[in-house]
């Protein structure tokens, strides 16, 4: 197409203008558009830069306080184990054992060691007052000894474990965030929700969560959403085909949590 023929045709040249200029505008907005959009961005990350919320913070605080949950049910079973064989509730071996290990395992999951190790301290006095009121109840009652208890080493032990593993997992997820003020507020009325059960009376349960309350942070970024949460995926660290026993332990656990400790008892 030459200049001749435009000359010829000058309708057909204000049309070429027209779409020129026409095609030019949108792609000028177009970039206008996506630069705005990128600064809006950027400025959105520099007020949360790790765009956590609550509602997403939900999910695992509700894991660890499940966790929480079976583990201070597991105590009655403990109890039992322990009535049974004429052994004290307070075995200090064990626990400066236990105290060690999650110590050296808090390391790895790049935990302070001495957060973790309060948190397990405060796990273990809180199932030793629920097996203090079980012995108490059933001197009581006159209960000489109970049928079908768990093995304290066999399957009782490992399913401890088991729950230790899965809250240093749930730890260095939350780790982050609990020295949040509304993450501890979340933590307060979530586990009034979760850690219920036979035993679990306001003094336990207080017991239980204080190690998680005392964090502090200067550095905080966390925010009420605007939209629902978005999924959240938690590892366990379980094996399939490891400690069978404290995984059948497990959900029969989950079947009994809410029946009264003292029943099935054998009398004499």
């Amino acid at each position: 197409m030459n200049l001749t023929f435009l000359r010829k045709h000058p309708l057909l040249f204000v049309i070429i203008i027209f779409f020129g200029l026409l095609f030019g505008s949108r792609v000028v907005a177009a970039n206008l558009k996506l630069d705005f959009a990128a600064q809006n961005s950027g400025s959105l990350k520099s007020e949360n830069p790790q765009g956590i919320t609550i509602a997403e913070q939900q999910l695992p605080v509700d894991k660890l306080l499940k966790l929480i949950q079976q583990r201070l049910l597991i105590a009655h079973d403990v109890a039992r184990w322990k009535w049974n064989h004429k052994r004290p509730i307070e075995d200090r071996k064990r626990e400066q054992e236990l105290l060690l290990k999650v110590r050296q395992q808090a390391t790895t999951y790049s935990l302070e060691s001495d957060r973790v190790a309060a948190f397990f301290q405060a796990q273990i006095e809180a199932g030793k007052l629920i097996q203090t009121v079980d012995f108490q109840n059933w001197q009581k009652q006159g209960i000489k000894s109970f049928p079908h208890v768990p093995d304290l080493n066999q399957t009782l032990r490992p399913s401890l474990d088991k729950l230790n593993t899965e809250f240093l997992f749930a730890l260095t997820e939350l780790t982050p965030v609990l020295g949040c003020p509304q993450i501890r507020e979340l933590i307060q009325s979530r586990s009034q929700v979760i850690i219920q059960g036979n035993g679990i009376v306001k003094q336990v349960q207080s017991l239980a969560i204080s190690p998680l309350l005392q964090f502090q942070s200067t550095s905080c970024k966390v925010s009420r959403p605007k939209s629902s949460a978005i999924p959240f995926s938690f590892p366990t660290g379980r094996s399939a085909n490891k400690d069978e026993s404290s995984e059948r332990y497990f959900s029969n656990q989950q079947k009994s949590s809410n029946k009264n400790c003292g029943t099935m008892v054998n009398q004499r």
